[in-house]
């Protein structure tokens, strides 16, 4: 059934193609053949009028389209590069947490009768997958996807370690387990983060990368991006860091006026509290 309808569209469309040009030429022919030639120069100015300016129109459409596609990918990758450096700050404190915990539960503290108690839990990455939408080279995409898919599968295991210790930790605070059985889980906690701290090195690596990957295609920004870039600054002017360290002396000092006076009226306070409150038949 879809076949046919297909076929019958097609049929109808080459029937109005071809009445249409049928008419089209017999316009031209029958101009041509008259005796009044300025009537079919005008006949035909017209047409390569309108016809010039169709194609101006969609030529500038397809210009429009291919710009705002620029921009939008040259957008998508600065936002990107946000995304990536909150990446690299949780899994930089993902790796603290994990190395922490290790030496936290060596085998020297659990056998010294102290029962240390671990109260840190990992961080979860907050995923984004609408970035990809906004990117044009495929190559970037995949690895952007199979880069979203290793960090929700890092989210599940750094949650399973947090959610088996914390039920451990809990029931022996309440005292609900024995001492042998939250040591024996306390190991199997410190040997989880040995196994996931490779993974973690692997995809601080990973991003590392793709935000070198981002900046190399930030290379080449659309028109108007340069040209606000040319107009507006974008680094530090030459004589910044003296400028700035004159400027980070006036912010210290003027902190430091504020945290005096916070202190005086602290005292001033607390003086005032520690008066003896004279009742008013006294005063009398």
């Amino acid at each position: 059934m879809t076949s046919i309808l297909f076929g019958l569209g097609v049929a109808i469309v080459a029937v109005a193609a071809a009445i249409a040009a049928s008419s089209a030429a017999w316009v031209f022919w029958d101009a041509w053949k008259a005796t009044d030639l300025e009537a079919f120069r005008a006949l035909v100015g017209a047409f390569a009028g309108a016809f010039f300016a169709y194609l101006f129109v969609r030529f500038g459409d397809a210009m429009k389209k291919g710009y705002d596609r620029k921009e939008k990918n040259h957008t998508s990758l600065v936002r990107l590069q946000h995304y990536f450096n909150d990446c690299l700050n949780t899994t930089s404190d993902n790796l603290y947490i994990a190395i922490d915990c290790i030496g936290v539960f060596t085998d020297t503290r659990l056998t010294s009768g102290n029962h240390p108690i671990y109260m840190n839990v990992f961080h979860q990455y907050q995923i984004d997958t609408e970035l990809m939408i906004g990117l044009t080279n495929l190559d970037l995409i995949n690895e952007m996807a199979s880069l979203n898919a290793d960090l929700k599968k890092m989210n599940e295991s750094l949650a399973t370690i947090d959610r088996a210790y914390g039920q451990i930790r809990d029931a022996f605070i309440s005292k609900t387990i024995s001492e042998s059985d939250y040591l024996e889980n306390a190991r199997r906690t410190r040997d989880r983060c040995v196994q996931v701290r490779p993974f973690l090195t692997q995809a601080h690596d990973d991003l590392v990368r793709l935000f070198a990957v981002a900046n190399l295609l930030m290379k080449n920004p659309p028109f108007f991006v340069r040209v606000t870039q040319a107009l507006v600054r974008t680094k530090y002017p030459k004589g910044f860091e003296a400028l700035l360290e004159r400027e980070t002396t006036k912010v210290k000092a003027g902190m430091e006026a504020i945290a005096k006076a916070s202190e005086q009226r602290i005292r001033e306070a607390e003086a005032s509290a520690a008066q003896p409150i004279i009742p008013p038949d006294a005063a009398r």
